[in-house]
């Protein structure tokens, strides 16, 4: 809430124009009124505040804008961060970091450790992509993006424009959508000076299409690079367009002469120079000229003079170029030196001595330099030839550095004059829906199963997909895992497959002292079909019944089958030994993760056609489930009609489900009878529901009439979409117990074997509640 007083504040003190005089700090009183309509911030729970910076052009330079905004953000909260899904532009003299991770946390005394402020390298990511590993780096981007952003107020992050990775607009639409941060649109008008207001319209209504397809939310726009002589009429003519279209435009940063030229410490990155005489402050100055001496040491002096005259006979301002040389040229360095120290000038940026191995001056002629070295021009050399050395200088691409201070404070200056950054912050503070995407509610459910480890018993330990999932969960600290076999068996098959399982127990089942214990809990759980104990011992004879036992007997906390197995199989003893003392009704859901939001889908699995008190029953435990998983339940009792639109037996039949909801849980969000699209889509909501819904549009918990439509419905939205579908995920035991399709993915078999984690876990909770609130009573 700390942010949104301040953006309160800023609001109210916005003028009229686009663009801004330099923002002063303002207090915080009159932001009552904003903060009552930005509810958005609690719907984060706490997590930090993003914006996601992308350049659509494909272009570099984004750097004054990076800068504006950490300093604009850093003026109002005490913890602000950048971070890179793809660290670009490695540093040789900063130890290979991102060229902006290292010049953001310098310039702003940032105390990340730097190799947390971004996701993955350029080079991985390109080869992530060259060979189709896109998910793979999403979520390698998205779980560090995720441990950094923790205590964080604001987090500035910039999408990549590294080359060679394809569409690059859809990338950055992804990485923002995943990580949840608006992005601010940057136009880069370097290459098209002639460029109209139309023309930068249409390109950033295009770019903003893009972006929404890969449900990114579009903050606004900012242009970089503009032409001065047109700053002021395109920036006009832009604002007036993208208002009429509802997108903010923030203003734009001219073409600037001290931004777009080189410096000398560029020059010097560039040729991997070292440092041998002169201060290394002294580094960061502009270049105007670069002059190569190849000729005596007196004519070279009177061409560098002439050339300074020339300059200010032109009245432009006396120059100081940087020089570059072959090693050896002692007469060279003695002469400027003295030209420097004496103030008789010409005066030059310094002097690059390039190739060779040999010493730039010997012994005798350094005691004489080192002697004045503090009142020296900096002295540079390079294993890089002369030659070479000129072709580089040329093409040196002007950039900011983490040395370049007075290209940083530039920076900053131009942004506060020509950015208004309070319609940044308008927009952040407009109400936001929270999401929950599918890489968000997968973290989630990690955390979660990281916060106490459950012991969860995977049966099917012949199969490659179970040993390689089992591997992987103990890897990743999800769970402690049993795997149900010949210990030596066991260990030669996952040899075979190259797949490590030393962190994994192994049971031999069929060879096991639990065996008699087991024997006489399921003796007396089925005592009613007067199951005797030779029975018994049969029954545990099968894999599926012995970790069922496991779990009944609390020597494990939960069990993951079905890969080898029908869904019969490894449900029956779970409905046969696990049912609760209240004979709660059974009933089961799938996560749908669909590309930019998880919904909940119940019962797609088991019951045929259940009655209204059990369809109640199974929308509320499964809004419960929902909950367990962090994601707040608004449920859509489904049906063919919306409200009172259609009649029948069906509807009659959801109609009472929903009022038994209603009335046994008031805490719950439900409406019924309600379509599908209605339920999901605020827009078609909005016309078939009046009065406004908590649920209508924004359902997440999807409850279907019967096991036709719901088992149907699922399965087509998955084959339609591409989405994961996790589950079935069974609810009503007293202890869990999932089933696995046989067609199931390692990840499938993860993935359920972390929610059965979560849900072993909330059960213990509730258990260890209920004593409390009964002494409480």
């Amino acid at each position: 809430m700390r942010r949104l007083q301040w953006a309160a504040c800023r609001l109210l003190k916005a003028e009229a124009s686009l663009l801004s005089r330099p923002v002063v700090a303002e207090p915080a009183a009159a932001a009552s009124g904003l903060l009552q309509a930005a509810s958005f911030a609690s719907a984060r729970s706490g997590a930090a505040d993003s914006i996601f910076c992308t350049n659509v052009s494909g272009l570099k330079g984004n750097s004054p804008i990076l800068i504006g905004l950490l300093e604009y953000f850093s003026r109002h909260m005490p913890n602000v961060g950048f971070y890179q899904p793809i660290g670009a532009d490695p540093l040789p003299h900063h130890h290979n970091l991102p060229k902006h991770v290292a010049m953001l946390r310098q310039a702003f005394s940032l105390q990340d450790d730097p190799r947390r402020m971004y996701g993955v390298s350029e080079e991985e990511a390109q080869s992530l992509l060259a060979s189709g590993r896109t998910e793979e780096l999403m979520d390698k981007v998205f779980s560090k993006y995720q441990d950094y952003r923790q205590g964080k107020d604001m987090v500035i992050v910039e999408g990549p424009t590294v080359d060679g990775i394809g569409n690059l607009v859809e990338l950055n639409g992804r990485f923002a959508a995943e990580l949840d941060a608006p992005v601010l649109m940057i136009m880069d008008m370097h290459r098209d000076e002639e460029v109209t207001a139309g023309e930068l319209y249409n390109r950033a209504m295009i770019s903003k299409q893009d972006l929404q397809a890969e449900h990114a939310d579009v903050l606004g726009v900012v242009l970089n690079k503009v032409p001065k002589h047109e700053h002021a009429v395109i920036g006009s003519a832009l604002a007036k367009k993208l208002a009429a279209a509802g997108l903010p435009y923030a203003g734009g940063i001219p073409a600037d002469p001290t931004i777009g030229s080189a410096r000398l410490n560029e020059v010097v990155q560039a040729l991997n120079a070292r440092m041998l005489y002169g201060s290394e402050e002294d580094l960061d100055c502009d270049i105007s000229d670069v002059l190569v001496c190849a000729e005596e040491v007196g004519p070279f002096l009177e061409r560098l003079d002439r050339k300074i005259q020339e300059r200010v006979q032109r009245g432009e301002p006396p120059s100081r170029p940087l020089i570059l040389t072959s090693k050896g040229r002692i007469d060279l360095l003695l002469s400027l030196t003295a030209l420097h120290l004496t103030g008789m000038g010409p005066h030059v940026s310094g002097i690059i001595a390039a190739g060779g191995t040999e010493r730039v001056i010997g012994p005798v002629a350094e005691r004489v330099v080192m002697h004045y070295n503090d009142q020296f021009i900096p002295v540079l050399d390079t294993p890089t030839g002369l030659f070479e050395a000129c072709r580089v200088v040329s093409s040196v691409n002007p950039g900011i550095l983490p040395e370049s201070t007075s290209k940083i404070q530039h920076a900053k200056d131009l942004f506060s004059k020509h950015v208004d950054a309070n319609v940044i912050a308008s927009q952040l503070a407009l109400p936001k829906q929270a999401k929950m995407t599918p890489k968000a509610f997968i973290h989630k459910i990690h955390e979660i199963c990281r916060s106490d480890l459950q012991h969860i018993v995977l049966p099917e330990s012949a199969d490659r997909r179970v040993l390689a999932a089992a591997a992987e969960i103990v890897k990743k600290g999800l769970a402690r895992v049993t795997l149900l076999g010949k210990p030596a068996e066991v260990a030669a098959t996952a040899e075979k497959f190259n797949i490590d399982i030393s962190a994994c127990d192994v049971l031999d089942f069929l060879d096991c002292p639990q065996v008699d214990k087991y024997a006489d809990q399921l003796v007396e759980a089925r005592k009613a079909k007067q199951l005797t104990r030779e029975g018994a011992i049969d029954l545990l004879q099968d894999l599926n019944m012995f970790g069922t036992m496991m779990v009944r007997s609390g020597d494990a906390d939960g069990m993951v089958s079905g890969a080898m197995c029908t869904t019969a199989n490894t449900i029956r003893p779970a409905l046969q030994v696990l049912k609760t003392p209240q004979k709660t009704l059974v009933s089961s859901i799938f996560f749908m993760c669909l590309p930019d939001k998880v919904l909940v889908y119940g019962d797609c699995a088991v019951n045929v056609e259940p009655k209204p008190e059990e369809l109640a029953q199974i929308a509320t435990v499964s809004s419960d489930t929902a909950a367990s998983f962090g994601i707040t339940p608004r449920v859509a009792m489904l049906s063919y009609s919306t409200g009172t639109s259609g009649f029948g037996p069906q509807v009659d039949k959801v109609k009472e489900a929903t009022r038994i909801v209603k009335e046994q849980r008031p805490d719950l969000f439900v409406e019924g009878p309600i379509q599908y699209d209605a339920a999901v889509d605020p827009a078609i909501a909005a016309q078939k529901i009046k009065g406004g819904s908590e649920v209508a549009g924004k359902a997440n918990v999807c409850i279907f009439p019967d096991l036709n439509t719901g088992n149907n419905t699922y399965k087509a939205v998955q084959q339609s979409t591409g989405a994961i579908a996790i589950g079935p995920l069974m609810q009503g035991l007293a202890k869990p117990v999932n089933d696995l399709s046989r067609g199931c993915t390692v990840a499938d078999i993860v993935n359920t074997v972390a929610c059965t984690a979560v849900q072993a876990l909330g059960q213990k909770r509730k258990a260890a509640e209920q004593p409390a609130t009964a002494a409480a009573a």
